[in-house]
């Protein structure tokens, strides 16, 4: 996830790394402002008014919200349908890597399984 703030001189932001076996903590980076001025051009992201995007692994934008978003459901379904993140699934399953599954909610993580961690991020 990235988190841009600011404009200008006074940009800051980081990018959240999220695990993909919902178990262990995320990783913060700070990203310079360099960085963040330079996103913000290339994802055409207005410094004017809020906005939330998915960029899929792909590095296109999948996305637009255009105020904050209460709950990720939304998010994490829109993930869980995105062709490259179908096909991590199908590699995962193939090597036996899997995440744990949360059976009293359906959904997610695709075929009845839901990552452990989504499943927490959602009862919040």
């Amino acid at each position: 996830m990235l988190k841009l703030t600011g404009v200008g001189e006074k940009a800051s932001g980081t990018v959240e790394l999220f695990p993909l076996n919902g178990r262990s903590q995320s990783e913060v980076e700070p990203l310079s402002r360099v960085v963040v001025n330079d996103l913000r051009e290339q994802l055409k992201i207005s410094k004017d008014y809020f906005s939330m995007l998915v960029v899929g692994k792909d590095g296109d934008v999948k996305a637009w919200f255009p105020s904050p978003m209460w709950s990720l459901e939304n998010v994490y379904d829109l993930v869980d349908s995105l062709e490259l993140r179908l096909q991590e699934e199908k590699l995962q399953r193939r090597l036996g890597i899997h995440c744990p599954e949360v059976h009293e909610r359906g959904g997610g993580g695709g075929e009845g399984e839901r990552y452990h961690g989504y499943g927490e991020e959602r009862r919040r």
